[in-house]
Order: structure tokens, then sequence, then C-alpha cells
């Protein structure tokens, strides 16, 4: 019956482990994801934030070109962050988000600011009243302001994902400790078992089990051993004659 049970919990804590070791291997797969996220998530707020700094600026040039007062340094300014935004290689330490809706929002953006360019242009050589820079303007404001949208549902994406990860991995983990406290109750048990599978329970001495283990071990076998028997108190002798129960007692 022991050794059964003892056979039982060695089947169980063989699956504890195997299931175990899955639970880590999907931990470390979940911890890598969410590095990946928070990579892809660096930098999204900056680039929201210049995202909508474009849309402002490009709203002060068009005022500036309508007064008659241009600020070429400026224009400038937004040809460079527009550049940073789509392949952020400039100085602005802005990322390209690696997302297709955005990316075809800011391109849309960006050719149409060449077009308002040379609106701004036509204004210079014709004046305000020959040219349609205030319509192109709101058209730009628009289309820019698709594109901050765009950038921040695709950092709403990337939290949404690093939630969810986050999520599956404290109940990842939460499987792994009750698996190990699992295999902690059975590591006792198997202790509390074996005592009782080799170890004799009137006495403490290792049983007959225990004994015919060790004779079997060659690592114990490895020089002259002698074997003594010997009954107590004609223990044999009650065994054979009033049963093992009057011997036990």
């Amino acid at each position: 019956m022991v050794n059964k049970e003892l056979k039982k919990n060695s089947k169980i804590r063989t699956v504890n482990m195997m299931i175990q070791s899955a639970l880590i291997i999907i931990l470390i797969v979940l911890v890598a994801n969410m590095m990946v996220e928070i990579k892809n998530l660096q930098g999204t707020a900056r680039v929201i934030n210049y995202a909508g700094l474009v849309r402002g600026a490009t709203q002060r040039v068009v005022k500036l070109e309508v007064i008659g007062n241009s600020d070429d340094e400026l224009i400038e300014y937004l040809d460079d962050v527009l550049a940073d935004l789509k392949y952020e290689d400039g100085e602005y330490n802005l990322v390209s988000l690696r997302d297709t809706d955005y990316q075809k929002k800011l391109d849309i953006q960006i050719d149409y600011w060449g077009k308002l360019k040379n609106e701004i242009n036509n204004v210079r050589e014709n004046g305000v009243d020959n040219s349609d820079i205030v319509d192109m303007s709101e058209m730009y404001f628009s289309l820019a302001d698709q594109t901050v949208s765009a950038a921040e549902r695709y950092s709403e994406g990337i939290a949404d994902n690093i939630h969810f990860i986050e999520t599956i991995t404290v109940i990842d983990m939460a499987g792994v400790l009750l698996l190990i406290i699992q295999a902690i109750i059975i590591v006792r048990k198997n202790k509390v078992l074996e005592q009782k599978a080799y170890l004799d329970a009137h006495t403490g001495l290792p049983n007959k089990s225990r004994c015919e283990e060790v004779f079997h071990d060659l690592r114990f076998l490895d020089r002259n051993v002698a074997c003594i028997m010997f009954d107590l108190n004609n223990l044999k002798i009650a065994n054979d004659t009033l049963g093992h129960s009057v011997g036990d007692q």
C-alpha cells in the first residue's frame, strides 16, 4: 500500500515537473514579448508630442505668411521633424512607429506638406488674395490631426498588449508557485511514506525492505561485509506461535 502511494506520488511529481517546465518556458516567452512591446512603446510619447507640434507650428507658418512675415527657419524645422518622424534619423531622436495606419497617414501628411510649401511660395510671389493657402492649411491641420490620432491609437494598442501580457504573466507565475507548493507537499508526504516503508514502526530501525535495498546496492558492498542476525527477546517465537500482532504488542 505504501509502495503504491509512493509510486503514485512519483508520477504526480513527474507530471508536476513537466507542467512546471512548460509554464517556465511560457513565462520566458511572455517576458521576451513584454520587452519587445516596451521597446516599441519607448519614444511613442515623444512621437505624439512632435506630431502635435508639427500640427500647431504649421498653422503658425501659414499665419506668418498671410501677414507677410515669413519664417524660413520654422519651415526648415518642420521639414526636419517630418523627416525624423518618417525615417528616425534626425536630430530629434524620434522613432518611426511600426504601424501601417500611422505610416500611411504620415505619408499623406508629408505629401500635402510639399503642396502647402508650394502654395507658400505662390503667396510670396502673387499675394494671399491669389492663393488657397488658408483652405489648404485647414486641410493640412486635419491630416496632421489624423496622424496624431493614429500614433495615439498605436500607443494605446501597445499599452493594452503590455497589460494583457502582464495579466497572463501573473497567472503563469501563480501556476508555477502552486506547482512548487504542491511539489513541497509531495516531498514531505514521501518522506513520511518512506519512513513507513523502510522503518520499523515499533523500533525506528530499518526494516526488511530497507535492508534488502542496502544489500543490493553495490556501493555498499565495496568491501567485506558481515551480516549478523539475532532474535530479540524470543520475538520470532512469539510471531511464529502467537502471530505478528501479538509480537508487535
